[in-house]
């Protein structure tokens, strides 16, 4: 379905014109939708994918783009929670092997949102912290954890009106 509706536009590639599907199209939601009449908030848990949760609410994983849209989720691979049992490997992979734990920034104690410079005085007193890139790549996972889910009864007209707007 998130396929079929997109419209076809015309690629030339070697000297031939070949019909293929807008992939670049996007549309947003409109405000009904993204009231919190229409939307639940929901907390992913490890493991959960969007084809899963879409077969929990809607009784199908066909419905898994709803959730991407809805969430503004272009690349589930990088948008979506990782399990927490590739999290190791996948820090090691974009920070090298053997830097997971190396210091990725420091932050203070008494409130963790605040990054702060290196002070080797300030870590020995406490006053600041340090965060290990694994660390950093577990908050920025588990912030993704928390997304909507669009209720199950706007589920036929959120379809419609994915088809109308990406017909024209």
């Amino acid at each position: 379905m998130f396929f079929r509706a997109m419209p076809n536009m015309s690629y030339k590639a070697k000297g031939k014109t070949i019909a293929t599907k807008d992939i670049f199209k996007r549309v947003g939601l409109d405000r009904q939708i993204t009231s919190t009449v229409a939307l639940q908030a929901y907390y992913v848990s490890d493991g959960e994918t969007p084809d899963i949760l879409a077969n929990n609410f809607y009784g199908s994983s066909n419905y898994h783009w709803v959730l991407l849209i809805v969430n503004d989720i272009a690349n589930p691979h990088d948008e979506w929670p990782r399990r927490e049992a590739e999290l190791f490997d996948y820090t090691e992979s974009k920070y090298g092997i053997g830097n997971a734990l190396l210091d990725h920034h420091y932050r203070l104690e008494a409130d963790t949102s605040i990054n702060v410079d290196y002070d080797p005085t300030k870590i020995l007193s406490g006053d600041i912290q340090s965060v290990s890139n694994y660390d950093h790549e577990l908050q920025l996972n588990q912030e993704k954890r928390q997304i909507f889910v669009l209720k199950p009864n706007y589920l036929a007209k959120f379809v419609v009106n994915y088809k109308n707007l990406m017909a024209n």
